[in-house]
């Protein structure tokens, strides 16, 4: 049965914030295009078969898509399909679950399947996140739009998140359930937090700065087992606490050291810390958990996505998006505060960090005054199922390369900076790949173009988050025989 609740928020008790990172009001984004939510509905149990062998601790083989960082190997989807999403480990810690992209669940150890989300849902919509039911052992997984499956557990409730997906309203990024399975919280990349049954004790909404330039966004949210409180963890390492202690935070860990992706936050046993998962693999630890650097082992082009505790050990399980297609990596992977902006001649993103070549190529050019910023990176493909076309990386971003340069997916190709026009990348047009993109005579300064669409596609094949699509004007066509993702 479907209960609907009446949302709690409560008058919020003092609020700690522990980040060096400015807090500002969120400014408006750019339009973009209507998407569409589903229903859940509930599934029977589908058991899956248990890993075997001798666990391994700290350790991940070539290709893996969870690693332990002092917590037995359990096992992992393969890195093909949908990116991993989310992780959750059972309270007793014999097993886990490992969310997809696409909503695809997948059940390790003594854990047991009890459904998938797969097929419902729409366009452009990505789940984001998976939660354990204390009580039932069942599972709530979160969509970017704010539906909540319920699997073996009971739904509470979810958050609207008006059409526009991620970027000019921010999508559902994270959801955590309260310490007996009575209620749970979602979390939205703006920083807002909403109780579903459980008490509300404050949120980030209209503090973080969510918005096209120099974005911070919400990423993690983890309960306080001792308290009932919880913690918001953003892309910049900062770390909030409502209702519960602090212990510290990355941001205030080291300035010399890069700008790093925080990618998941895990209260350790007991409440007495936490630990912060980064996206380069270190898990930082704070409170009685203990000190941890470098702990998880990354395959090449790997990135951290999410954490979970292992109960019997106080290590973590750190799930990784790492989803190689014909030998191309996520581009964006690295990118601090990644916001997605429309879709148009290619694909628009907000951020601060790294963009890497997407596979083996050969650089055409970097620079062209047409563009916004001057810059106009562009590759020409080697090898895989796209060999022979060109990629381009435009506008807000400083070229790390040069023409005529050899590139690979580990080859960072510019630097996008949190000011100005942001990025745009997608396919270039090949007998003109100095400047022009390859849906210039498409694009009429309002639609999605074929191009763009299909350069979407395959950024979501490999991971990335989706783009905007756009209602204004029709795409036009793509050229006979050009890939499909």
């Amino acid at each position: 049965m479907l209960v609907k609740p009446a949302l709690r928020r409560r008058a919020a008790r003092p609020l700690k914030v522990h980040s060096p990172v400015k807090i500002r009001r969120p400014g408006r984004l750019r339009r973009l295009a209507t998407l569409c939510t589903v229903v859940p509905a509930a599934q029977a149990a589908v058991p899956v078969p248990h890993a075997t062998g001798a666990p391994v601790v700290g350790a991940t083989v070539s290709g893996a898509t969870v690693s332990g960082a002092g917590a037995p190997a359990m096992g992992s989807p393969p890195p093909t399909g949908s990116s991993v999403a989310g992780i959750a480990a059972l309270a007793d810690g014999r097993g886990y679950y490992v969310l997809r992209s696409d909503g695809e669940v997948d059940a390790f150890g003594a854990a047991t399947r009890y459904g998938s989300v797969p097929g419902h849902l729409a366009l452009g919509v990505t789940a984001t996140g998976i939660a354990l039911d204390p009580a039932t052992g069942g599972y709530w997984v979160l969509d970017s739009m704010g539906q909540i499956f319920a699997f073996h557990a009971p739904y509470l409730g979810r958050v609207v998140v008006r059409p526009g997906g991620w970027g000019q309203y921010p999508a559902a990024v994270a959801i955590s359930a309260t310490g007996d399975g009575s209620g749970y919280y979602v979390l939205r990349a703006d920083g807002t937090v909403v109780a579903f049954r459980a008490p509300f004790y404050g949120d980030l909404s209209h503090r973080l700065h969510y918005g096209a330039t120099a974005p911070v966004v919400a990423t993690s949210l983890a309960t306080d087992p001792t308290t009932g409180g919880y913690y918001v963890l953003t892309s910049v390492g900062g770390v909030y606490s409502f209702h519960a202690p602090f212990f510290g935070a990355p941001a205030a860990t080291g300035a010399a050291r890069p700008l790093v992706q925080s990618a998941g936050i895990v209260v350790g046993r007991g409440g007495r810390g936490y630990a912060v998962a980064q996206a380069d693999g270190d898990v930082l630890r704070f409170g009685a958990t203990g000190r941890g650097g470098r702990a998880v082992l990354l395959p090449a082009g790997a990135t951290a996505v999410a954490a979970a505790l292992d109960a019997r050990t106080g290590g973590l399980w750190v799930a990784l998006d790492y989803t190689p297609v014909g030998g191309y990596l996520d581009p964006l992977r690295r990118v601090v505060s990644l916001v997605p902006q429309e879709v148009d001649q290619g694909v628009d993103y907000c951020g601060q960090g790294p963009v890497y070549a997407v596979g083996p190529g050969l650089v055409d050019n970097t620079r062209n005054p047409e563009w916004p910023g001057g810059a106009f990176i562009s590759y020409r493909l080697s090898s895989g199922p796209a060999a022979g076309l060109v990629v381009y990386v435009a506008e807000n971003v400083t070229p790390a390369v040069a023409v005529g340069q050899t590139v690979s997916a580990t080859t960072v190709v510019g630097y996008l900076h949190d000011s100005g026009t942001c990025l745009e990348t997608g396919w270039a047009n090949a007998a003109d790949p100095t400047e022009q993109a390859a849906a210039h005579y498409e694009y009429d300064g309002r639609n999605s173009t074929a191009y763009g669409l299909n350069f979407d596609s395959f950024l979501q094949a490999l991971g990335a988050r989706p783009g905007l699509v756009q209602p204004d004007g029709p795409p036009g066509p793509l050229a006979p025989g050009w890939p499909r993702w």
